[in-house]
């Protein structure tokens, strides 16, 4: 097998402006076959709709603040500090943020193809995030993850 000695590594900062209102997310890395972001939500916004990816495993890791995932039965997993969910595909889920803080949390998700197919309970295929109506976040002047 013939190696590729001309790939490079890829350095990246955990750093994300944090937000009072909305979300933000912001890619740090992508190659071939995975992604990874640092997303920050403000109190009371997350992913709120039961959905599972069919294309896709990923990890939710908190950085700060805590997570509240719930999955399609009801059950429910706190995530603080440090916590982390592996979510393969096909498995339902929903998050949001209902601490007083805004919640810090990096994404890493994993595919053979970088189309992105979200589906409902019911198994109908729904948008991707952009769909879920937050428009542009109200960042806080000068506070940072970092």
């Amino acid at each position: 097998m013939e190696v590729d000695k001309s790939v490079q590594p890829q350095v990246i900062q955990l750093r994300t402006q944090l937000v009072k209102k909305g979300r933000s997310r912001v890619l740090l890395s992508e190659t071939d076959y995975s992604t990874f972001r640092i997303h920050c939500y403000a109190t009371g916004t997350g992913e709120n709709a039961q959905h599972a990816h069919l294309t896709e495993d990923h990890i939710f890791v908190v950085l700060k603040g805590t997570a509240t995932f719930t999955g399609l039965n009801g059950e429910v997993t706190k995530l603080n500090k440090n916590g982390a969910i592996v979510l393969p595909k096909g498995c339902f889920y929903q998050f949001a943020n209902y601490g007083e803080e805004p919640l810090v949390m990096i994404r890493f998700g994993a595919h053979k193809q970088k189309i992105d197919h979200r589906i409902n309970p019911d198994g109908k295929q729904i948008g991707g995030r952009a769909a879920e109506g937050y428009g542009e976040p109200e960042l806080i002047e000068n506070a940072f993850f970092e």
